[in-house]
């Protein structure tokens, strides 16, 4: 874990800084569409700043261990399946993300991630995991 903890707690804040940044921006378009949001560049400055820094914490903590257990398990996955290997950190964080979100729906009734209610939302986190599992990949010593 010494070896890889500097490229997995990348991968974390990587997944969890375009996370909150997908949710304040899919949360502030509803919001607008509705007619009660500020406008982007006010939503980006106050609410959602605000926002994301009173949730970091608990989002790096269920990202943190989501992470670790899929790319545990694309670790295993890639020594018995070479022709994965490409593609298994960017895959792992992805489903990551969407068990995550799929666990969290399941155990209470709804997702608490008001940013990923609809179809675009919920792919828009998927890739954020990818992209977590990306810097994983690229920083993680071989």
């Amino acid at each position: 874990m010494l070896r890889v903890g500097p490229a997995w707690a990348s991968a974390v804040l990587a997944t969890t800084a375009v996370s909150s940044m997908i949710h304040s921006w899919q949360t502030q378009g509803d919001l607008i569409s509705l007619g009660t949001g500020s406008p982007p560049g006010a939503a980006l400055r106050g609410a959602a700043l605000r926002g994301a820094a009173s949730e970091i914490l608990p989002v790096l903590l269920v990202l943190g261990v989501a992470l670790s257990l899929a790319f545990w398990a694309a670790g295993w996955l890639r020594a018995r399946l070479p022709l994965l290997a490409p593609v298994a950190w960017p895959a792992a964080g992805a489903v990551a993300a969407c068990c995550t979100l799929g666990l969290m729906s399941a155990q209470l009734r709804t997702t608490s991630v008001t940013g990923a209610v609809g179809a675009d939302g919920f792919v828009m986190f998927c890739l954020a995991g990818a992209l977590g599992g990306f810097v994983f990949s690229w920083l993680k010593p071989e």
